[in-house]
């Protein structure tokens, strides 16, 4: 069994929901790396968004996932979003530890996210409804070079922790 798992994907694809009761039935401490970067930066996501920027977001969100990952013998990890897309962070994953992405369509994700689930979103946060259908494709499209380089991938947007077990 590897000992330090990555979970990838969009916002809203299940990262978190999905990656407690895998690391439970594991035996592995559970994680998320946006609330490491929160407590880190003593401040939400959001906020560091609005107030420092992206670029300075994504500088922090790779080091510390370098950083939590060196420091830590078994894990399994909740990604941010873009944690795979910027400085080369699906190629470190890939080095330290088990990727999986968890594949959800992005009409899944608007399905999910309409309405109040893009509070907490920066890059989503305030778009009407065509909007944020349009973005989220866009980000899929994007990101998925990124996500297709995780070792395992997994489709589907209603699998239960059980099935993903099953895949790995």
């Amino acid at each position: 069994m590897h000992k330090k798992i990555f979970l990838v994907g969009m916002p809203g694809s299940g990262k978190t929901t999905l990656g407690k009761p895998i690391a439970a039935k594991l035996g592995l401490p559970f994680f998320d790396l946006d609330q490491i970067i929160e407590e880190k930066e003593q401040m939400e996501i959001k906020d560091i968004f609005s107030q420092k920027g992206e670029a300075y977001f994504r500088e922090a969100e790779a080091n510390l996932l370098r950083d939590f990952s060196l420091k830590n013998d078994t894990f399994l990890l909740s990604t941010g979003g873009g944690t795979a897309c910027f400085h080369k962070g699906m190629q470190f994953m890939n080095e330290t530890g088990l990727t999986i992405f968890i594949n959800v369509p992005y009409e899944e994700l608007f399905r999910r996210l309409h309405g109040n689930g893009t509070d907490d979103r920066p890059l989503l946060k305030g778009k009407s409804q065509e909007e944020l259908e349009r973005e989220l494709e866009g980000k899929v499209m994007e990101r998925l070079p990124y996500y297709n380089k995780a070792q395992i991938s997994i489709k589907g947007g209603n699998l239960s922790p059980e099935e993903i077990l099953n895949l790995l």
